[in-house]
């Protein structure tokens, strides 16, 4: 009655043969299309929901297609005006959203994109093979594999294992950003419309998984990746909008919160509210992770069981895992215009094409078919219309609801519930225990141990992040007392000189390593020289014999050392009793084993010392080249105006690193603590189900953090960071102070 009400008031159905409206009023929307346009309606009945009351969606769409086929669009003649997708309805709705649906700003969006495509040679990029990939990869992790639960593109990112200075021996920042504005665009023009070939629907958006295990001071702290952070953010932003599903971001340390600081004023606010934020626990954040991923598509580096080599965990971030990777999805990405795939119909109709020809059924589907039209007459119509109305009805519920708890729902239909917990690791939630019993004396230890640790945790992390905003704001006076631009002029040689010290002590510590085998591989051989002359004694009194006692000290067997298992060694032990000389093979041959380790360490050592000496002398070389490009510097040369910056940064570096290997260390404690008191909970029956699934939901609840809390005030980044109107080491900047 409500809904024949609403009907009622918002005036007579619109002739679906004669005009086009798709108009979303506070409770209702008419959707009347003719059949040469259903597509766009049902590829983007959810993002109607983004348009404001009293917009016409429709119109607005069509004011936005005439523009950018004139003075808004491509260049004439352009590499851009000839690809069709680029001003598809799929394409430029994205823009339309980004804007609210305003007109004008998506116009000024999508001209600005055209022209950074042209002005960054988008199409060569596309052709380029980039040398310097296997660099880039490397010390700068990422890759996409596989879909998740809804056929998105799983995108993996490893800040904490980027290595900026050797990242940036290999190539240059401004390649670095080419290539992931490169990336950027193979997503949209190869990956997603390979996932919806595979799903049968139009997917656009991605999962982000991004892993920040080992992230450290140094690497948050590096100018140049500010840099590189800065506009690799502004092109997701300017340039690729509404492509980003959920973000989940794990293993994350408080040092974060400076990264996380200057780069969330530069995001919008739909873009935050779809990312969520895990510690170091894996229980928790793999839990989280296979919601949206299945198993065999998540890496077992994060809690799935996909090992794309059978081996190494790591081997899925240098995998091809993914339907663009298809050969025969890529023959359909080849000859079949984008534009056409990326539609309902598109899709679902060479979707199921590609299952014809995996099953060997054929028949009469040429291997280029064409696309076919939306059927005629407005029966489609009225299921959109259906469609969109049950949309509307759960948007209008979840409206209803506000009193429950904060939900936050991206573009796919997500529905999260907002957690907002406390800083760091908070408290275990109290158990529901009921009647079900008293806790024993074991159990209520066990949470005391669990409060006590936490109690600490908190108090270290209240250190560690006093430091961080200490920094922060030393920082900013540093920056302000140089000048920005000094700094990252210097950023170079100090890097090359980083690099160097590390490459001398890894190069130290790799030599003692090798000696240390060499000197027990002499031992050994010794041994094993004196045993078999032992072995051939035929007597007591012959020269060499050795006691049994003798035997066991010079050549002790497997099951006489700790780390060997028992079930290898019984059977060797059983065999070996009552026969002396068999016995006293068993201890030869052990230490024959020995030897032949040793030597096998030894070769490896010394492959592996050749090269750290070949990167110790390339480390040195650059580090001299940086240094003589400095030699003649004045007084005002960067490298001596920003040396207090970088010895603040490095007396900073060490005590935060200390700090975090404390928490480190609390944290594993912390975890363990959790799982022992969930397993007593299972087994007194003051709780139901398995310590695994317990601690699992324990770990879930305590270890998903509030992105709010890891904010420092002063962190974001100044209007004028990173201008480009620099010169050399010693000359003028535009603007700054030159005066002594």
């Amino acid at each position: 009655a409500a809904a024949a009400a609403a009907a009622a008031a918002a005036g007579p159905v619109p002739d679906p043969g004669s005009s086009v409206l798709i108009e979303r009023s506070a409770a209702v929307v008419w959707v009347c299309v003719p059949p040469q346009r259903v597509d766009a309606v049902a590829m983007y009945g959810a993002s109607l929901l983004t348009i404001p009351p009293g917009v016409d969606g429709k119109a607005s769409l069509e004011e936005v297609k005439r523009r950018v086929a004139g003075a808004d669009g491509p260049a004439p003649n352009s590499a851009e005006a000839n690809v069709p997708y680029l001003r598809s309805d799929h394409f430029l709705v994205r823009f339309l959203i980004a804007r609210q649906w305003n007109v004008d700003k998506a116009c000024v969006m999508l001209k600005d994109h055209y022209r950074w495509l042209a002005d960054s040679k988008m199409t060569a990029l596309l052709q380029d093979s980039f040398p310097e990939e296997e660099v880039i990869k490397r010390y700068y992790p990422q890759a996409y594999h596989g879909l998740d639960k809804k056929g998105r593109p799983v995108y993996i990112e490893r800040p904490g294992a980027i290595d900026m200075r050797r990242l940036l021996q290999g190539t240059t920042s401004e390649r670095l950003i080419e290539y992931v504005s490169a990336s950027c665009e193979t997503q949209i023009r190869r990956r997603l419309p390979g996932a919806s070939l595979t799903r049968g629907e139009v997917v656009d958006k991605s999962l982000n998984i991004v892993d920040l295990d080992g992230l450290g001071f140094q690497m948050v702290t590096h100018n140049t990746a500010r840099r590189v952070l800065k506009e690799v953010v502004a092109v997701f932003q300017n340039h690729y909008p509404e492509c980003a599903g959920r973000t989940i971001i794990i293993n994350a340390p408080r040092v974060f919160s400076i990264a996380w600081s200057f780069v969330k004023p530069m995001l919008d606010e739909k873009t935050v509210a779809k990312i969520s934020i895990f510690g170091a626990d894996k229980v928790a954040y793999s839990e989280a992770l296979l919601e949206l991923v299945d198993a065999d598509q998540l890496p077992a580096l994060f809690g799935g069981k996909c090992l794309c080599d059978g081996q190494d965990k790591l081997s899925c971030m240098r995998s091809a895992k993914g339907p663009w990777a298809d050969p025969e999805v890529q023959h359909i990405l080849d000859t079949v215009p984008l534009e056409q795939i990326m539609t309902p119909e598109g899709c679902r109709a060479l979707h199921e094409k590609l299952q014809r020809d995996s099953k060997g059924k054929n028949g009469e589907a040429e291997s280029s078919q064409e696309v076919p039209a939306p059927s005629e007459g407005v029966e489609e119509a009225s299921v959109l219309e259906g469609s969109l109305a049950k949309e509307v009805a759960e948007k209008e519920s979840e409206e209803a609801a506000v009193d429950a708890p904060t939900v936050v729902a991206d573009e796919d239909g997500d529905g999260e519930e907002a957690r907002d917990i406390a800083v760091g690791l908070p408290e275990m939630p109290s158990s529901s225990r009921g009647n079900r019993g008293i806790p024993s004396a074991e159990l209520q230890r066990a949470e005391m141990e669990a409060t006590l640790l936490n109690e600490e945790y908190r108090q270290h992390e209240e250190v560690h992040m006093s430091t961080l905003t200490e920094w922060v704001n030393e920082f900013n006076t540093l920056t302000i007392e140089i000048g920005r631009l000094i700094i990252e002029r210097a950023q170079g040689y100090y890097d090359s000189r980083s690099l160097w010290q590390q490459a001398v002590q890894e190069y130290a510590q790799k030599r003692d390593e090798l000696d240390q085998t060499i000197l027990r591989l002499g031992e050994s051989v010794k041994d094993l020289s004196k045993a078999e002359t032992a072995f051939s004694a035929p007597s007591p009194d012959s020269p060499g014999w050795l006691s049994d006692e003798a035997w066991a000290v010079l050549a002790p067997l497997p099951e006489e050392s700790a780390s060997c298992e028992e079930e290898v060694v019984a059977p060797m032990r059983k065999l070996a009793e009552g026969d002396p000389r068999l016995l006293r093979t068993l201890r030869l041959s052990a230490l024959g084993d020995v030897v032949a380790s040793l030597q096998w360490r030894r070769d490896m050592g010394k492959v592996e010392l050749e090269a750290k000496s070949r990167e110790l002398d390339e480390s040195r070389r650059r580090f001299e080249q940086e240094d003589e490009s400095h030699t003649a510097c004045n007084w005002n040369c960067s490298v001596k105006r920003a040396a207090p910056f970088y010895e603040k940064r490095r007396m900073h570096e060490t005590k935060v690193d200390a700090q975090l290997s404390v928490l480190h260390s609390l944290e594993r404690r912390l975890q363990q603590a959790r799982s022992a008191v969930a397993a007593l909970e299972i087994k007194e029956g003051l709780h139901k189900g398995t310590p695994t699934v317990l601690t699992r939901s324990r770990s879930r609840q305590s270890d998903e953090m509030s992105l709010q809390s890891f904010e420092i005030k002063g962190g974001e980044p100044a209007q004028d960071e990173f201008r480009d109107e620099f010169m050399s080491c010693c000359g003028s900047d535009v603007g700054e102070d030159r005066s002594p």
